[in-house]
């Protein structure tokens, strides 16, 4: 399988690969937000690779501080928002895993 790169934005890259109805995201972020409760915006899936429901997934930062929750909507916009706390504004990445419409 080859990933797709489903996402490109200035601020980073969201790729994927599809096997049947299950979609492995990777994603890869340059900057976030540094708010404790900051939120940001990934961008839109295109059709095809959208989640039959709401997913949720986590980033933990190797500070041991920082922390966020990526999530993707039946819409396709996918976002993260900081759990509080001191947050990191350097790049993260991360993998998610669920089955698509």
């Amino acid at each position: 399988l080859t990933p797709v790169t489903l996402i490109n934005s200035s601020y980073g890259t969201v790729k994927g690969i599809k096997c049947g109805n299950v979609v492995e995201l990777k994603i890869e972020w340059k900057s976030a937000a540094t708010g404790s409760w900051g939120t940001g915006s990934f961008g839109t899936l295109p059709s095809g690779w959208r989640p039959c429901q709401q997913v949720i997934g986590t980033w933990s930062g190797r500070d041991g501080e920082s922390q966020r929750q990526i999530r993707i909507e039946i819409s396709g916009a996918v976002s993260y928002a900081n759990m509080g706390g001191g947050q990191n504004g350097g790049g993260f990445g991360c993998t998610i895993t669920y089955i698509a419409a």
